[in-house]
């Protein structure tokens, strides 16, 4: 055998980060995204992040998590050093944001990086230690004034990669997905507040309570907020918890959508698709390019996913992916069914209720829909200083968030709350509950969602009366019903129909005298085509020569007009053959078998401008609260406005 020379190499430390750093820091989000994840770990209540230049010359977060000692520090900025888990079988139970050791040094190794920390639990005349990395190597460790916890301060990003650096967006662009990172942070730790600045300008910001739909006012702004109905459902191994947009919030794309899986955010296409078939299933035609705002949490046993499977972690794979599935889909389609999909009369809280209660709650209910950019105090100003050498000690690091024994002071409003789906948190005190409560009791005062109408009876509603011949009035104890007679008829419609497709059967009256339906060339070659769903409908036609069908039986409830005001059947027929000529023109492509039992219940029901008798009110009521959705037609319109009794007291001062 000859010793020929070797062509391969074992690559150099700094090499093999950089290498590293190209799949896990990719932009400045992703190293904002790998330091406050580390923050989360150690059990951080506040976390700062500051930027400048869109995070290309600066990136610092702060926090006050369990911090490190010396020997931790250093070996933190090794390759696959990590106290998250020891051997292989631990990447099958992860249970901690971060776990591969390999983000601290990749960030090190393209970029001049600065570690501060001190342990939470060292005596208050402790220091800290802080060590500065440039390009990976390590060329001082001393020791500092610090707070406890630990900050990160990462400059000139890319800087020994030039070819990275120049990839970078504009610093708007960076910026924008920093927000929506730590935006994202705040929904899956509610109990943690946040604070993002870029050039020392406060652009998010979250007070850290505990509340999950506090924490959706900060991030979609109060009014989607008011429209979020909330998620709750267990199956086997698999709980759900969070928030789902309403009808009014939907929104042509699906930036607000988030999934979070044992507090991680992830994108997964069996969730996603969970979530759009179960809108779907209650709003038929909304579109498959209109997307709900969405806060999905996922609180499932750990060794039963597997989050090791992309660099960025945000992929993961379901061991019973079927299950998440079902579990999704049902939450979302309980939460929306339960009355997410009923239509409120609320109104805003007027200015003078919002000033008698000085509380955190009233303050938020006060803001805008959307916060605005402005500058504050910086809270966390020099939170780190260096040692006095000569004294031998560490100065006096007192201020407003630091008490005596070194730690940080937080407001009521800071502390942080437990989390029952998401695992133990540390207790709050009584101020912070308080303070939380009357916040979520405020707000859910003139939240959108209505009261649950499936299965009611009729004798549970009181018939008012009826308003331009359009519109039902009715009352129940806890508020004032207007149902849209024409859209309530055609749900009714629409679900006896869907039923006859799935074997059920439409009720049909054969015609003693048929009668021959003369079309034009353009209806009857389409009506030629949808003669079956036209039979589901309770339509039968039959080819009677040329451009004429003989029509043999048609629905019983049009036949003997179960309401006075329908049509008569040779009209309702015409009416739903002229509605699918010209949707077929108009789409150029024949209409699907559902849409023409969606056109067939529309025109066979009862029309805006129908008088109706309280009798027959009664029973389409009825009809109504006996459906599987009785809040929305196949169209996606609300059937139901829904006035709770408070809200109309408020209305007159009460």
């Amino acid at each position: 055998m000859s010793d020929s020379p070797t062509r391969i190499q074992i690559l150099d430390d700094t090499t093999a980060n950089q290498i590293a750093a190209g799949e896990v820091v990719e932009r400045p989000a992703a190293v904002v995204k790998e330091l406050v994840e580390n923050s989360l770990d150690a059990g951080a209540s506040r976390v700062l992040v500051e930027l400048q230049e869109g995070g290309k010359y600066l990136i610092r977060v702060t926090d006050d998590g369990c911090g490190m000692g010396s020997a931790d520090a250093v070996l933190a900025l090794q390759r696959h050093a990590t106290s998250k888990i020891a051997t292989a079988d631990d990447l099958f139970r992860i249970t901690t944001m971060g776990f591969r050791g390999e983000a601290l040094p990749s960030i090190a190794s393209v970029s001049a990086l600065t570690l501060t920390t001190r342990l939470a639990d060292s005596p208050p005349e402790a220091s800290g230690i802080e060590l500065r990395c440039l390009g990976g190597t390590v060329e001082e460790v001393f020791d500092v004034g610090a707070r406890t916890g630990t900050s990160i301060t990462v400059e000139n990003l890319f800087y020994n990669v030039p070819a990275r650096l120049k990839f970078l967006k504009s610093t708007s662009t960076e910026v924008g997905h920093i927000v929506e990172l730590v935006q994202r942070f705040s929904l899956s730790y509610p109990e943690v507040a946040f604070r993002l600045t870029h050039d020392d300008r406060e652009i998010f910001t979250t007070p850290g309570n505990g509340g999950a739909l506090d924490a959706c006012v900060y991030v979609f702004g109060r009014e989607i907020a008011r429209q979020l109905a909330p998620l709750a459902y267990q199956s086997g191994s698999v709980q759900i918890a969070g928030f789902i947009g309403m009808p009014p919030t939907l929104r042509n794309t699906r930036a607000g959508q988030h999934t979070f899986v044992n507090r991680r955010f992830i994108r997964n296409k069996a969730v996603t698709r969970a979530l759009d078939e179960a809108y779907k299933s209650v709003q038929t035609l909304h579109g498959s390019r209109l997307y709900p705002p969405a806060v999905i949490q996922i609180a499932i046993d750990p060794s039963l996913v597997d989050v090791n499977v992309s660099p960025t972690k945000t992929e993961v794979r379901f061991t019973r992916e079927g299950e998440v599935y079902s579990s999704v889909h049902h939450a979302v389609r309980e939460a929306l069914l339960s009355g997410g999909l009923v239509a409120t009369l609320g109104d805003k809280p007027s200015r003078a209720a919002v000033n008698e209660d000085h509380s955190f709650a009233a303050a938020l209910l006060s803001v805008p829909s959307r916060f605005p950019v402005h500058t504050r105090a910086n809270e966390f100003a020099t939170p780190f200083r260096p040692a006095e050498s000569d004294s031998g000690q560490c100065p006096d690091l007192s201020d407003p968030f630091e008490d005596k024994d070194g730690g940080v002071t937080l407001a009521p409003e800071y502390l942080p709350h437990p989390n029952p789906l998401l695992g133990k948190e540390r207790e709050p005190d009584e101020a912070t509950v308080e303070t939380s409560s009357t916040f979520n009791s405020q707000l859910s005062t003139f939240n959108s969602q209505g009261a649950d109408y499936r299965g009611r009876t009729a004798s549970s509603v009181r018939i008012l009366g009826q308003t331009r011949n359009t519109y039902i009035l009715a009352q129940t104890d806890t508020a004032l019903l207007v149902i849209d007679q024409h859209i309530a008829h055609e749900r009714v419609l629409y679900e006896r129909l869907v039923m006859a497709t799935q074997g059920g059967g439409v009720a049909v009256q054969p015609l003693l005298l048929p009668f021959t339906l003369e079309l034009n060339r353009r209806e009857a070659m389409v009506v030629e085509k949808r003669l079956d769903e036209l039979r589901l409908a309770g339509f039968e036609l039959e080819p009677f020569g040329g451009d004429a069908f003989m029509v043999r039986s048609v629905p019983a409830s049009v036949a003997r007009k179960s309401l006075k005001a329908q049509g008569t059947a040779e009209a309702v027929l015409r009416e739903i053959i002229e509605e699918m000529v010209e949707k077929t023109v108009s789409r150029k492509l024949l209409l699907p078998t559902e849409e023409v039992l969606i056109t067939a219940s529309c025109k066979m029901a009862v029309k805006a401008g129908d008088p109706l008798t309280f009798e027959e009110m009664e029973v389409l009521i009825a009809d109504l609260f006996a459906s599987e959705n009785p809040y929305t037609c196949p169209h996606g319109r609300p059937i139901i406005l829904e006035m709770s009794n408070g809200e109309l007291d408020r209305k007159f001062g009460r």
